[in-house]
């Protein structure tokens, strides 16, 4: 079953219905871990500050905008969900295309976008 990369809406003038994208393909491609080859260990990547010199969780990890070279604003998740982006969750369709009008050098990746419930 496909997994749901985006949830939002989309909107048909005064009608929206909420929809869920997911991917129309399958990625099958070879992947590879990085290992130490004297001894075949996984090889991670750490989470280092570089202001104390030591390795931190998760737990400590948050994000910040940088306003300046030595200034970084904190910024926290429910800020983020708080902004007023009234087109962060609609798609708002305003014409189709014929398919032959696309340069197919355009074209990435496909999705569908199937209704929420």
């Amino acid at each position: 079953m496909p997994r749901t990369i985006w949830s939002g809406a989309i909107s048909f003038g005064l009608v929206t219905v909420p929809i869920h994208v997911v991917s129309a393909t399958e990625d099958h491609s070879v992947r590879f871990h990085q290992v130490h080859l004297d001894d075949m260990a996984r090889v991670r990547v750490r989470k280092y500050c570089e202001l104390e010199d030591r390795e931190v969780a998760q737990s400590e990890i948050g994000k910040g905008y940088e306003l300046s070279k030595d200034t970084i604003v904190p910024v926290l998740d429910e800020e983020l969900q708080q902004m007023p982006l009234p087109t962060a969750k609609a798609i708002e369709l305003v014409a189709f295309m014929p398919a032959e009008s696309i340069d197919p050098i355009r074209v990435g990746d496909g999705y569908y976008l199937q209704p929420d419930g």
